[in-house]
């Protein structure tokens, strides 16, 4: 796998832990029984893998004695969690999603503030080596979430796992013919970040199947995406993909990406064998390979859904269109409004000049598609065109002129800007 000009190759590792090394090995959580196994507190919530306690227990100090409600969610939730073998220790590589409910806005304040200040402190004990991922909210606010995939799963396979299982209330109104277009075009985009990262990231040891699980996971959201388009989200990522298989190619792809959305099939074949503990040490297919075909998929999607009447066919104009959506107020007032979560916030007068360009948040997302973009332009090896440049210029994230110090800096903007460095732990 390439290594990205002028940074050390451990860059973006992923470890927390000194688990480098061979020897891992893949499961998937559900095979082997590790979730539920017992309970977190006596008496209420539902069973939790034990392994992942100590997560537990610091995001319980974070919210205070006011927590309602501890709600497990996401593939730990469902039992599709992919857990690994490395060096003789049991890892998760899947992300930890957990919906932390507190009664009033200002409880949620104080409790992410100690959550900010407190996450890099080293945990003892913790199997996880995904990110951990808490949304603090009120019992109001999470019956206020808009239809999303992430809420038709928290409705659909959430649990309490610490506090008053009556605290809980997910929007369970909610079906996949109510999520919106920008909602699945914003699934789109964040998977576009996760595959970049996972290009960056070392190809040895732990950091490398970090990687291997993004592009997987990447490619069963692309197959989700498609079905959410037809009013349509299965349960669990096999009856996704099944149904996934069936439908034809996005209509009217460009010539270079002919046979992108067939490209997908092994990779789901794979994603689907990692996260039944039928993956190996040795992957069905090089890195690479799969990397550009779930690329090219993505691509293929994105270029289907981000498509309007209005939009040029000319491929780096119509991602300065996507970033653009929005009227020109909307643009301003986020521009005006804008605070970056983690690190550097540019100037206002910069702000304001790449307005029409998009918002902070878009110029971010926008970037990212570019990158991918580009990537589905050279089949040998990512690379920015004089296009793709002008493009990136024009939405103001990087100055870069190479692809990898351009994926660095985006996925930085991404990961510090809007996710205060949860995604890749700060690595980026």
């Amino acid at each position: 796998m390439p290594q990205p000009r002028g940074h050390p190759p451990n860059a973006l590792a992923g470890a927390r832990r000194p688990l480098r090394g061979a020897g891992v090995r893949v499961s998937a959580a559900a095979r082997v029984h590790l979730e539920p196994v017992d309970r977190l507190a006596p008496g209420t919530g539902s069973g939790v893998s034990d392994a992942l306690r100590p997560e537990f227990e610091r995001v319980l100090a974070w919210a205070g004695p006011d927590l309602l409600a501890l709600v497990l969610a996401g593939s730990h939730a469902s039992g599709e969690a992919v857990w690994a073998t490395v060096q003789g220790q049991r890892v998760s590589l899947s992300d930890l999603d957990l919906y932390a409910l507190l009664p009033t806005e200002t409880a949620c304040a104080y409790a992410r503030a100690r959550a900010r200040a407190e996450r890099s402190a080293v945990v003892t004990g913790s199997a996880l080596v995904g990110p951990l991922e808490v949304a603090w909210i009120t019992p109001e606010g999470l019956g206020r979430m808009p239809a999303r995939p992430g809420t038709l799963e928290l409705a659909r396979t959430g649990r309490v796992i610490a506090g008053a299982p009556r605290a809980f209330a997910p929007s369970a109104h909610w079906t996949a013919g109510h999520v919106s277009a920008e909602e699945r075009v914003l699934l789109l985009e964040n998977r576009a970040f996760e595959l970049l990262w996972a290009w960056l990231a070392p190809s040895e040891g732990l950091p490398a199947l970090r990687a291997r699980h993004a592009v997987l996971k990447a490619s069963l959201e692309i197959a989700g995406a498609r079905l959410l388009a037809r009013g349509e989200w299965p349960a669990g990522a096999a009856a996704r993909v099944a149904a996934a298989r069936t439908l034809p190619a996005p209509e009217a792809l460009p010539t270079w990406l002919a046979g992108s959305w067939a490209g997908l099939d092994p990779v789901w074949s794979e994603a689907l064998a990692w996260r039944a503990n039928d993956a190996s040490v040795t992957p069905a297919s090089a890195f690479p390979d799969a990397w550009y075909a779930v690329v090219r998929g993505w691509v293929a999607v994105w270029w289907h859904e981000a498509a309007t009447g209005l939009e040029p066919n000319e491929p780096f104009a119509r991602v300065l269109h996507s970033a653009r959506r929005g009227s020109l107020a909307r643009r301003v007032r986020r521009s005006l409004g804008y605070r970056a979560n983690d690190g550097h916030t540019p100037p206002l007068a910069d702000r304001l000049l790449r307005a029409t360009h998009g918002t902070p948040a878009l110029r971010i997302h926008g970037s990212a598609v570019a990158l991918l973009l580009a990537a589905s332009l050279a089949p040998s090896s990512p690379r920015l065109s004089g296009e793709a440049l002008r493009a990136l210029s024009a939405l103001g994230v990087t100055r870069a002129t190479t692809f990898a110090d351009a994926a660095l800096d985006v996925v930085r903007a991404w990961d510090r800007a809007l996710h205060e460095g949860l995604r890749t732990g700060g690595e980026a």
